[in-house]
């Protein structure tokens, strides 16, 4: 039944792939447009550094051209992975697939990039208020050293506008920056059929989770492993024993679970969508551009909501 919400064409994906060699630029006018649009239309240069005395140091900084920000260092064996090779990656799987490009942009002032692509999968009426959640491919680069190309599933549910990625599941294959990056790149882009298969699961899991009541040990806790406060205390010894901060946090935290639960039923599913509203909405994250998206796929935004996936799927008893 559930395989009916689904349209990857994972025969014509194996053989648009086949043989697929990632080298130069090929559509130059859409890549541009495409980077122009998500103000990606820079370049990265690996640039030596010397000691005072103008001696080499055997090491390089990673700079970007136009801002001269210097995002990391690096050694002689790394090889810049330019915005423009991620474009044309996308652009050929647009082509291929027939997904639509959805957005992009940077984080930290471009020490990380993304593309992302809409896959047309979706899936409709999970929970008491009959939730729908899209899928996306989202590629996602770090010119700070801090990650390879990584490309995995990111959903997002259209009522709440909750996000979630999967963090050691689909965002697992990458590609290093090195010398035989393009050849890896190659072997990573044919992973992209993997994260069907686990987004096709994550979608069945989050039906399941809809379907079992949330206890109140559940919602305890949940709050306990990302506040770690413990709400079964008294308020006078939780006053003594937990910081302002702390009792703030987790007050902000319960507002959003109770939202979310009121909402959508006081099941798993809401439990956890209680934890992407707080990730999504209300987490504290840096004053800087794209802060929160990038919290949500790469920093305390995504480690928060994988804690908390992994805690109500123990709580319904399905395995990772």
């Amino acid at each position: 039944m559930i395989q009916e919400n689904f349209n990857f064409a994972d025969n014509l994906l194996t053989s648009a792939f086949d043989g697929l060699k990632v080298t130069d630029v090929e559509n130059t006018e859409a890549v541009n447009t495409m980077l122009d649009k998500y103000g990606l239309r820079w370049t990265v240069e690996k640039m030596p550094l010397v000691l005072p005395t103008g001696e080499p140091t055997g090491f390089y900084g990673v700079v970007r051209t136009d801002t001269k920000k210097t995002f990391a260092t690096c050694k002689d064996s790394y090889v810049p992975f330019q915005n423009s090779e991620l474009a044309e990656l996308l652009i050929r799987i647009a082509d291929k697939t027939g997904y639509e490009i959805h957005s992009g942009g940077g984080f930290n002032g471009g020490g990380k990039v993304y593309l992302q692509l809409n896959t047309g999968n979706e899936i409709k009426n999970i929970g008491k208020n009959k939730d729908r959640v899209i899928g996306y491919v989202t590629g996602i680069n770090g010119h700070d050293t801090t990650q390879a190309l990584k490309w995995g599933a990111v959903n997002f549910t259209i009522y709440c506008r909750n996000t979630f990625a999967m963090a050691n599941k689909a965002l697992q294959q990458s590609a290093r920056h090195t010398e035989s990056i393009h050849e890896k790149v190659e072997q990573s882009i044919k992973q992209i059929l993997g994260i069907s298969d686990a987004e096709k699961t994550i979608f069945e899991q989050f039906i399941k989770l809809s379907e079992i009541p949330a206890q109140k040990e559940h919602f305890a806790q949940i709050v306990k492993s990302i506040t770690d406060v413990d709400i079964n205390l008294p308020k006078h010894e939780a006053e003594k024993q937990y910081s302002t901060h702390a009792r703030n946090r987790t007050k902000e935290l319960l507002t959003s679970i109770a939202a979310e639960t009121n909402s959508k039923g006081q099941s798993l599913w809401g439990l956890f969508s209680g934890v992407t509203h707080y990730t999504s909405h209300v987490l504290p994250v840096p004053k800087r551009e794209n802060a929160r998206l990038e919290s949500k796929y790469t920093g305390t935004g995504l480690s928060v909501d994988n804690v908390a996936f992994n805690q109500v799927m123990k709580f319904a008893g399905i395995s990772l």
